[in-house]
């Protein structure tokens, strides 16, 4: 009866290929509405990546930009203008930008943060353009970059909403962790070596049932509490949604792509505040990695996403694994390596062969190695802009999984990186794109 394991090889250096941000930031004096009592503290509470602050209870983002800046990325950040008429003084309310007469293009990621203007169907239009043609968009909402409760996820809604998306108003606070099964996609990419992140006065957002078509939706991890949607319609009390429990359809991550692009939706800001940040900051739990895989995943700097594989001893071996990507006939035998990891020498063609088979928006990858090979230690490599998507877009990460040759008589065996922290990791450490570590 053949043996079937997971092999772990040891951790490589990690060479980013970045991209191009742009922050989307409310108007001046347009946020904190459940705070901030003077106009610095309005303008304050909206995030922005220039402010530095880390004084006990600070909003700014700066850091986040800085991380962001030291791991390849370039990052800029515009504003939205007060509405025409708006008061000198006081609390107000931001006007739209003109999306669709701003070259999205020129960005890898757009990322709508402290925004809470209402927008045209044009501008709306434009960013799904964007999306579809493989541009990344990251949606984070909060009560406090409005003038009222629904502010802020009513500016966010109608670009979500061409997705199948939705956000709700603010509440609750908590923590959600790995090994409390909050994590529903704990295998996901974009919660590589992630066991925890928090969130403080937090917008879960809204998952359909049934998606859009042409539009994949994943949610990556639950939401908990209670749920306020942005329902209300007394200027009285602010605008405050009804509540209920939160529940299946409500996440506090989720992911969709839709043609060649992808959008992500983070029911808090907080979590990328700086050091001393109100209620929680960039340096709490594994926010930092986070936010560094958030940021990969929107920018499409990772290959095609591996939902599951396999490797089975015996007469012959076998690895299998399917790639969340139709490869359209890109990864082949020329640009795979079957490498020995001690020795460094490839294995020769004449001892395996590759079939592919394309399903609906994903492939299967079968690896088959003849019984004769000469044993030891392997390595699967797929080099970097080797694969390329249905929608013809370059997949920039490195594809690696570690497999080892046991002759057929000996005892199942499993390789491991003692070095990891966290929990054991042995039965999924087998697939990574060029990361120092890998969380399960």
């Amino acid at each position: 009866m053949p043996l079937s394991t997971r092999f772990i090889d040891p951790l490589e250096p990690r060479q980013l290929l970045a991209g191009d941000v742009l922050f989307i930031r409310g108007a001046d004096r347009s946020g904190g509405f459940l705070e901030a009592t003077n106009d610095f503290q309005r303008t304050e509470q909206l995030a922005d990546i220039n402010n530095a602050a880390t004084s006990g209870g600070n909003h700014g983002w700066k850091q986040l930009a800085d991380l962001l800046r030291a791991n390849g990325y370039t990052v800029s950040q515009i504003q939205e203008p007060l509405e025409s008429g708006a008061p000198s003084t006081g609390q107000t309310t931001g006007a739209p930008l003109a999306l669709d007469q701003i070259n999205l293009d020129q960005y890898d990621t757009i990322v709508f943060a402290s925004n809470n203007a209402t927008y045209s169907n044009a501008s709306i239009n434009a960013v799904e353009d964007y999306v579809r043609d493989g541009g990344g968009v990251i949606f984070i909402s909060d009560g406090n970059f409005g003038s009222d409760w629904r502010d802020a996820p009513a500016s966010d809604t109608p670009f979500l909403a061409r997705f199948g998306l939705g956000v709700n108003q603010d509440n609750d606070t908590y923590t959600l962790r790995r090994n409390q099964g909050d994590f529903v996609e704990p295998s996901h990419p974009i919660l590589f070596d992630v066991d925890a992140f928090d969130g403080e006065g937090v917008s879960p957002l809204i998952v359909p049932s049934t998606p859009p078509a042409g539009v994949t939706i994943r949610k990556i991890v639950n939401a908990r509490g209670t749920v306020f949607n942005n329902d209300g319609n007394n200027p009285g009390n602010d605008y405050r949604g009804t509540s209920r429990p939160a529940g299946a359809q409500d996440a506090a991550l989720v992911l969709a792509t839709a043609g060649a692009g992808r959008v992500m939706a983070y029911f808090d800001r907080n979590t990328f505040f700086n050091t001393n940040g109100a209620g929680t900051d960039l340096t709490r739990f594994d926010n930092t990695q986070f936010a560094l895989n958030a940021f990969e995943w929107a920018t499409d700097r990772q290959p095609p996403y591996v939902s599951s594989s396999s490797f089975t001893q015996g007469s012959p071996y076998e690895l299998n694994f399917r790639m969340e990507d139709n490869l359209e006939g890109t990864l082949n035998r020329d640009n795979i390596r079957l490498r020995n990891r001690k020795t460094g020498v490839n294995l020769p063609g004449q001892y395996y062969s590759l079939s592919i088979a394309e399903g609906n928006g994903y492939s299967d990858v079968t690896i088959t190695i003849r019984p004769d090979a000469p044993l030891g230690p392997y390595q699967l490599r797929v080099e970097r802009g080797q694969i390329r998507d249905e929608s013809g877009n370059v997949r920039n990460g490195a594809i690696r999984y570690a497999f080892t040759l046991l002759p057929l008589s000996s005892p199942l065996s499993i390789d491991r990186d003692d070095s990891s922290s966290g929990p054991d990791r042995s039965w999924l450490m087998s697939l990574f794109s060029d990361s120092p570590t890998i969380a399960t």
